[in-house]
């Protein structure tokens, strides 16, 4: 058994003579970073920073790894990096996520990955800034997206494809892209991926699922 010496211990002394309860809360709220965490997240920084010819990057592992929290880190990250460029750009994101829903029956739905994608990316004074010109896609009473029934996919994809170029996020965030693999008769996974990757490529933003 290692001992621990008082440098080491990362907590405040004085909780130790707290009440049990208060001293089971400050544990309950404690994170402490794994290093394996921070290894992935720096390794994933880098990749987004630097894509080279990498259009999507995949972050994969068992539930409860800590795949969420290292999205979450790193869109942190991504907002801090993008405020101290000063870059004069008030329409432009640091990162949009968007979480692939499982469908409750059948396969993958990608109109309404669209249309969570499409909100993620969302602001009001896009109406000024992006003509979508499809019908059925319009602002309501309180400026928020508004989206028919009866909009194509094709015409969904091709609008979230007009926001990204006007967004310009440093990077797009899928996360629970395990559900992409809902897919049934003929089309493989490998397909479903091929999506993201077009995504990417044609608006210049890296994806990572």
């Amino acid at each position: 058994m290692t001992s621990l010496s008082s440098n080491s211990i990362s907590f405040p002394q004085e909780l130790l003579g707290r009440p049990g309860l208060e001293r089971l809360a400050y544990f309950q709220g404690k994170v402490v970073a794994h290093p394996h965490l921070k290894q992935a997240h720096q390794a994933l920084l880098n990749a987004i920073q630097q894509p080279s010819d990498a259009s999507l990057i995949l972050v994969f592992g068992p539930t409860g790894v800590g795949k969420t929290t290292l999205r979450l880190r790193i869109e942190q990250q991504l907002w801090e990096d993008l405020h101290n460029t000063a870059e004069h750009d008030p329409g432009r994101i640091a990162v949009a996520s968007v979480e692939a829903v499982s469908p409750d029956t059948g396969d993958f739905r990608w109109k309404d990955y669209y249309l969570r994608a499409l909100k993620a990316l969302d602001d009001p004074l896009l109406e000024q800034r992006i003509d979508y010109r499809v019908r059925n896609i319009r602002r309501g009473g309180d400026g928020e997206l508004v989206v028919g029934p009866h909009v194509s996919l094709g015409d969904l994809r091709r609008v979230l494809e007009q926001a990204l170029h006007y967004r310009r996020p440093l990077a797009f965030l899928v996360d629970e892209a395990q559900h992409l693999k809902k897919i049934a008769g003929g089309r493989r996974l490998l397909d479903q991926m091929d999506v993201l990757k077009s995504l990417a490529s044609l608006t210049g933003i890296v994806s990572m699922s």
